[in-house]
């Protein structure tokens, strides 16, 4: 080291004694000693022409048998095209030695003609005259080709396993560092694999530690082509390896990749003496940061500890890696559990109607399964099967498949009528898992996020839970829709409706389907209505199973219903036919009685608004006429005569409020408004009376 040091020095004060001389004018002394100085010297003035090179200087840039004095680096390249990208680098690095106006160290590449690259490492030093101004650069280069390539070896023996080429547990730990500090940043999973080579012992005892040599290194090569690029593969030693899979967003995904890690282990190996031999697979597997874990050795622990448990169990275990923490053992699943794992989950998709363009605008997912026989399974058969785990797992895959089915029903339609899809997500999976799925799939960029809506089941503690509230604004942030759905299930939804930041509310469909034997719920439904309109957002009407139901949906004026009354839930394949036809028969509403029902509660709600926000703009004489009341319009479209007790009854509810004497009194509820309410009350009872003589049963769901 001191001898390199001496020698660096030495050249240093020969360049700059030269470059002190006037005109760069040496004597013999000094020129012999330029010349026995084994690296490349030459001197360029202040326009940059070459004025002086020693022999290594000569062969560095093969100058021999070339006018190259007073040359500049531009025109020396028109001599030697090969050295065009050199003498360009090395013009950019002289200009930078005169910006910085002192000694500098750099490193440059040269390229010759045999496409060879050569590394050299320069000391440039710039001299200026006494009035500032640039006379000239004296420059010491080095080839250090042979230096960086050893410090490259050494770099490979310290870092990388010599037998199979991959990273040893030195970069290993130093790679896992930084995973995990990636994990953090975009709160993302790492998963952290220990793997051992099942039936490895057999092939060195039988065929001799040259085979088994072999095997590992074709295991090695097999691992790092089925990983995803983001991923890092490493020799633990002896036969196992570890694998960190970053970038996951659940379960789903790891498992997906560890099972191609399976197979393709599994596969046959042919050995250089032409025999075959096969191994298998034992893993453990700690995921980051579902733990408190934070540094390496904790990680690679619990991973070992998981991989004792995974080989433990060979004979029992459910699949060849187990999870940090996970019992290993073969547990005895649903028929919906092992309707999942053998890939029987179908999504199916119900339309959603805008009556008010007569146009089917949306549609909701909706899991199936089929059984071994091809019965199809509905979810309140499946979903007390499964965990919570399944159940995320199952959100997921049909969120997956929903957009998939989007984009694909894109093509095949107007863009202008382009749908949106809604998902139901369960409480128990709004978590930062989900978060990131979401974002995964958005980004794809199949769909435009705002035509995906989120349907969150409301839950007894869901919406008290701050927690939740912070997802769901980050879901919200995705640009994607966020629907409440089955409100009315529970009160608590109700009461922090106005802080959840959702675009959507469903009714929920209990309230609709028992319409046809619950009439009264009618005002149930309208209350729900003005909820949503006050909070400025889309309500949804499910479980509009019969025509009647749907007749009084659109009498209501609610402008989004589904259910079996617009179209059963169907597969992709039948979409775009239903989709081509009208989605329900254009004619007057109300055409039954629960429609004639909701016709005169509306009506009635809304004088009764309007007489106590501003009762003088109320026409006494107009009230009066039950004749040009629209009411009179339906019951004889309906078949109901004059004269009749509806018709009656519907002639004295108008007499009653011609004959208030409290319509100027909003603030005072006296007996003229009670008489009204009986009158109202008397012939939505009557109608009721009217549809017990038949009353049309609901389909099953």
């Amino acid at each position: 080291m001191k001898q390199r040091g001496m020698k660096n020095r030495t050249e240093l004060y020969a360049a700059e004694e030269i470059a002190k001389a006037d005109n760069f004018s040496c004597d013999k002394h000094l020129m012999a000693l330029v010349e026995a100085i084994p690296d490349a010297v030459f001197f360029k003035d202040g326009d940059g022409r070459w004025l002086f090179t020693n022999e290594p200087a000569k062969q560095l840039f093969q100058l021999h048998h070339l006018p190259w004095e007073g040359k500049t680096e531009m025109e020396l390249a028109d001599l030697q095209p090969p050295f065009r990208t050199a003498h360009e680098e090395c013009l950019a690095s002289d200009e930078k030695t005169w910006q910085r106006g002192h000694l500098l160290i750099g490193e440059e590449i040269i390229v010759g003609e045999d496409n060879r690259s050569t590394i050299i490492e320069t000391h440039k030093v710039p001299i200026f005259g006494k009035d500032g101004g640039r006379q000239g650069l004296a420059i010491i280069a080095r080839d250090i080709t042979e230096r960086r390539a050893e410090h490259a070896r050494l770099q490979q023996m310290a870092l990388y396993d010599s037998l199979s080429g991959l990273a040893n547990r030195r970069l290993l730990e130093s790679h896992l560092e930084q995973s995990m500090a990636r994990a953090q940043r975009s709160q993302r999973l790492l998963a952290v694999c220990l793997l051992d080579l099942d039936s490895f012992k057999p092939v060195n005892d039988t065929y001799g530690h040259d085979a088994g040599d072999e095997v590992l290194v074709e295991i090695g090569r097999r691992l790092t082509e089925v990983v995803r690029k983001a991923d890092f593969v490493a020799r633990w030693g002896g036969d196992e390896f570890v694998l960190l899979i970053e970038d996951l967003t659940n379960l789903l995904g790891l498992s997906q990749v560890l099972s191609k890690v399976g197979k393709t282990i599994a596969e046959p190996i042919r050995l250089s003496n032409g025999q075959t031999v096969e191994v298998g697979v034992s893993m453990g597997v700690c995921i980051y940061p579902f733990g408190e874990e934070e540094t390496c050795a904790p990680l690679l622990r619990q991973a070992d500890q998981a991989l004792y448990e995974s080989k433990a169990h060979k004979t029992d275990r459910k699949r060849f890696w187990v999870l940090s923490g996970e019992d290993a053992r073969k547990r005895v699943q649903t028929p919906a559990q092992r309707h999942m794992d053998e890939g029987r989950v179908e999504v199916w998709y119900q339309p959603i109607l805008d009556h008010r363009s007569c146009r089917i605008i949306g549609m909701e997912a909706l899991a199936r399964m089929r059984d071994e026989d091809g019965r199809l399974i509905v979810p309140s058969e499946f979903l007390p099967q499964l965990a919570a785990s399944d159940i995320f797992s199952l959100s997921c895959r049909v969120l997956s498949q929903a957009v998939t089915d989007l984009a694909v029903l894109d093509t095949q339609r107007d863009n202008a009528l382009a749908l949106w899809v809604s998902v139901n997500v369960d409480p128990s999976s709004i978590d930062i898992r989900f978060v990131n799925f979401l974002q995964e799939i958005l980004s794809q960029g199949a769909v435009d996020p705002a035509r995906i809506t989120l349907e969150i089941l409301e839950g007894a503690d869901f919406v008290e839970r701050n927690a939740t509230l912070e997802v769901l604004q980050r879901l919200k942030s995705l640009g994607v829709r966020l629907a409440l759905d089955d409100v009315g299930s529970a009160y608590s939804s109700l009461l922090r409706l106005k802080d959840l930041p959702v675009d959507e509310i469903k009714l929920d469909q209990s309230f609709i389907r028992t319409l046809g034997a619950r009439a009264q719920d009618l005002h149930f439904v309208a209350a729900v209505q003005d909820l949503a309109s006050g909070l400025g957002v889309d309500l949804v009407v499910e479980g509009v199973e019969t025509d009647e139901i749907l007749d009084a949906m659109i009498v209501m004026d609610v402008g989004l219903i589904q259910g079996y009354g617009i179209a059963r839930p169907m597969p992709i394949g039948e979409l775009p036919d239903f989709l081509s036809r009208p989605p329900i028969e254009n004619r007057p509403h109300p055409t039954c009685l629960l429609g004639l029902y909701a016709a005169h509660l509306i009506r009635h709600n809304t004088l009764k608004k309007a007489i106590r926000q501003n009762p003088t703009l109320v026409n006494r004489a107009l009230l009066s006429d039950a004749s040009i009341c629209p009411i009179s319009e339906c019951l004889r479209r309906l078949g109901f005569k004059e004269d009749s007790t509806l018709d009656n009854l519907h002639r004295e509810y108008h007499r009653a409020i011609a004959m208030s004497d409290d319509l100027f009194i909003p603030s005072r509820r006296g007996n003229s408004w009670l008489n009204i309410e009986r009158t109202t009350d008397n012939l939505l009872e009557a109608i009721l009376a009217e549809r017990m003589v038949t009353v049309p049963e609901a389909p099953q769901p």
